[in-house]
């Protein structure tokens, strides 16, 4: 199989969808990183060096399994590990790795070190997408799909019905539309639980 990448762009709006975004200052609170590497139903045009122009889009379940089997191998990277500062460090361990009714989302409190530190204002800021690294387990290819309003090119439609997730994380040219990288504190969940 071939690794793909796929990437998520953030409006400023959506990097926000699961709390404020902003990291309230709170005594010994650990920014956490928060959002959706992917989003479910939405297509994005792809223009592959391998597999020419098409649109994809991801089905709901397609990360299902790789959630409930390959969480341990995961690995959380800004810009797919790519950074010449960063490099493949880890930005944090996932706490909460699920698919619920928009996409993949993600909940990763950030490790205390000075190249996480480095990102923090980028995600306050909502200047970051979010991408992930997956293998294609099973999929439908339409290569001849009729013109339609999302589709005015009548380009091959490619919708992703499972996928192993190898990495996922922060990045800055993001693809997609909708996916999201933000941060918060641990100080967010008691705003949210009294409102």
């Amino acid at each position: 199989m071939r690794i793909e990448l796929r990437s998520s762009a953030s409006a400023p709006a959506l990097a926000r969808t699961s709390v404020s975004g902003e990291q309230r200052a709170a005594e010994g609170a650990t920014p956490t990183l928060v959002g959706r590497f992917a989003v479910f139903n939405k297509w994005a045009e792809i223009n592959s060096m391998f597999d020419g122009s098409f649109l994809e889009r991801i089905a709901p379940g397609a990360f299902a399994h790789t959630l409930a089997h390959d969480r341990p191998q995961l690995r959380v990277l800004f810009q797919h590990g790519r950074d010449p500062m960063i490099g493949d460090k880890p930005l944090g361990v996932p706490a909460v790795l699920r698919e619920d009714e928009l996409g993949g989302a993600h909940e990763v409190p950030l490790l205390d070190t000075g190249y996480v530190a480095e990102l923090l204002p980028g995600l306050r800021a909502g200047v970051y997408g979010a991408s992930f690294r997956f293998q294609v387990v099973r999929e439908q290819f339409d290569q001849q799909p009729p013109i339609s309003a999302y589709n005015p090119k009548a380009l091959p439609e490619r919708t992703i019905q499972q996928a192993k997730v190898l990495e996922f994380g922060p990045v800055t040219f993001p693809a997609y539309g909708g996916a999201t990288a933000g941060v918060r504190s641990l100080s967010d969940w008691w705003h949210l639980e009294a409102a």
